[in-house]
């Protein structure tokens, strides 16, 4: 009888284990923890972040160009109105300065030139001589006068400010009878009736009107302003002028004050 073998008795025969020999990059594959899909599918946007906030960051900058660079429009501000005062008057200028330092002048003027009058009648009237004439200078009737001429002749630069050397002469007859008169005053008070009865004021008037010492003082306050006169209207032209200037100026400053306020 023929010999069965194992396999056909059904026996199974034991099989030797098999070693599976692996390298090393394997071995570490294998042993490496599986990957969780779902984590990488979660974390996979935060790997991307950069990228979104890089490009989140182009455009604001973008933004932030287009709006610098887009021209803007105009704002058209309408010029505020300031009213500032109106430019003043300038002060008129005058020669009333100047013309009270040549009153005072043609005081001393006028003095000299009575005097010297005074000498002369001494010299051709009889018995009055030269001593007469000094011992006269030293009476009220001849410093009188003086005061008068004065603040007579003050007085005439002051009305007459400005006005030229025409005026002077002219106004040099009132100043010589205003100077006539307060001679007569002089005498009056030098023969003590001042206050006396009125026939005898009148009898002392009656003799000064032909005294030519009162007469020597009208002569010299009349020719006095003739002389200095030059002076203060010289000063009066160039007032004149100056005023003309200044008003000419101001009329311009005026008219452009107009010009501002009314726009």
């Amino acid at each position: 009888m023929a010999e069965k073998s194992p396999a056909d008795n059904g026996a199974v025969e034991p099989v030797e284990p098999v070693e599976v020999v692996t390298s090393d990059a394997e071995t570490q594959a294998a042993v490496a923890e599986p990957v969780d899909v779902d984590s990488a599918d979660k974390a996979e946007p935060i790997a991307d972040e950069p990228n979104q906030v890089e490009a989140a960051s182009v455009q604001h900058a973008g933004q932030v160009d287009a709006v610098a660079t887009e021209p803007r429009a105009t704002e058209t501000v309408a010029p505020a109105v300031v009213y500032v005062s109106a430019p003043q008057p300038p002060r008129a200028k005058g020669a009333r300065g100047v013309g009270a330092l040549v009153a005072l002048l043609g005081a001393g003027i006028f003095a000299l030139a009575y005097f010297a009058l005074v000498a002369l009648l001494g010299l051709v009237v009889p018995g009055f001589g030269l001593a007469g004439a000094l011992r006269f200078t030293g009476s009220p009737t001849f410093w009188v006068p003086v005061i008068v001429f004065g603040l007579a002749y003050l007085l005439l630069i002051v009305i007459v400010n400005r006005a030229g050397w025409w005026a002077h002469v002219l106004g040099g007859f009132i100043v010589a009878l205003v100077v006539w008169v307060g001679f007569i005053g002089a005498a009056i008070i030098v023969a003590g009736a001042f206050g006396a009865p009125a026939s005898v004021v009148v009898a002392v008037v009656l003799e000064q009107l032909t005294n030519p010492l009162g007469w020597a003082a009208a002569i010299a306050a009349r020719e006095v302003p003739i002389w200095v006169g030059g002076i203060v209207s010289r000063r009066g032209r160039v007032a004149r002028a100056k005023n003309a200037e200044a008003r000419a100026a101001y009329e311009s400053d005026l008219a452009a004050h107009r010009a501002t306020v009314g726009h």
